[in-house]
């Protein structure tokens, strides 16, 4: 579950989100729309503390973010189970498909990667990429 609680966020002297409140039940599936600089990539920055915030709080599942109160010890407990796909994506250019998949399961989370391969072929399967899994970043389309 997320709980986003009278969330403020200042960029300088503008107050970019102003006391938003937000709840996604286990289960559900939520679209963030609006216009072009409206906040909506900084209220999900906000929620994965990428992105400090003057006010408020975000709960994820037992997490809980509070300004001035969350260290990185907790940030880093959040980060492992949430995760964040950035509007300009930038995949690692060096790395085949396969290797971009796995990357976060191998570096980030230690895990091997005999039991990480299997999940990554999976998951390009998933998306039709399965036969793709060799193919650098500059070879595949948008």
């Amino acid at each position: 579950m997320i709980e986003v609680r009278e969330l403020v966020k200042n960029h300088g002297k503008l107050r970019v989100l102003k006391g938003v409140n937000l709840t996604v039940n286990k289960g559900e599936v939520a679209a963030i729309i609006g216009p072009s600089g409206g906040g909506k990539s900084t209220l999900l920055r906000c929620i994965n503390g990428l992105e400090p915030f003057q006010a408020g709080e975000v709960r994820v599942d037992q997490f809980s973010l509070v300004p001035g109160k969350t260290g990185p010890s907790e940030l880093r407990q959040l980060r492992l189970r949430v995760g964040f796909v950035f509007q300009q994506f930038n995949l690692f250019p060096h790395l085949n498909a396969l290797q971009n998949v796995m990357s976060g399961p191998l570096w980030a989370l230690g895990r091997p990667r005999a039991e990480v391969e299997p999940e990554a072929r999976a998951l390009l399967a998933k998306v039709g990429l399965a036969d793709k899994a060799d193919a650098k970043p500059a070879q595949l389309s948008g």
